[in-house]
């Protein structure tokens, strides 16, 4: 097919597949290897068993939290704070009173915004968390309280 009888052509073309080849095979390697070790394991959209509570963990600092079956039926959604310690497991929610007046006016008058600051705060603090499987349970620390997660 190419260089049809010339070896030396021939030999020259398939060191040079081999060594895009290979150098691609390692960049995509390299990539994966450090986005295993740097990326955040709690990201995504993961649903509380009991009470349909649904978090969604968007990159190292944002958390936004979701109650479709606590107020009514009406949509409430709070952005939080989040940092998340890989070595020891500790994840830590905190919430801004801005973001909870935010959530309010959204919200209009059918949720008060003191309710929805105190559906917030009580998932403000740290816990421990453990992945298995598709499964997230978030330990508090201060109580022992666990919360179980399935991810979406």
């Amino acid at each position: 097919m190419f260089a049809k009888n010339d070896e030396e052509k021939r030999s020259r073309l398939w060191k040079t597949v081999m060594t895009v080849s290979t150098v691609l095979i390692i960049i995509i390697a390299a990539f994966f290897v450090i986005k295993l070790f740097t990326s955040n394991p709690l990201e995504g959209t993961w649903i509380h068993e009991d009470s349909g509570l649904i978090l969604t963990i968007q990159g190292e600092d944002t958390v936004s939290i979701e109650w479709p079956e606590e107020f009514d039926g009406a949509k409430v959604k709070v952005p939080m704070e989040c940092s998340v310690n890989k070595d020891m497991k500790i994840l830590t929610l905190s919430t801004q009173e801005s973001d909870i007046q935010k959530a309010a006016k959204d919200v209009g008058e059918s949720v008060s915004q003191s309710d929805i600051q105190a559906a917030a705060e009580s998932l403000q603090g740290n816990y421990d968390y453990s992945i298995e499987q598709k499964q997230l349970i978030l330990t508090e620390r201060e109580y022992g309280e666990q919360l179980i997660f399935q991810k979406r």
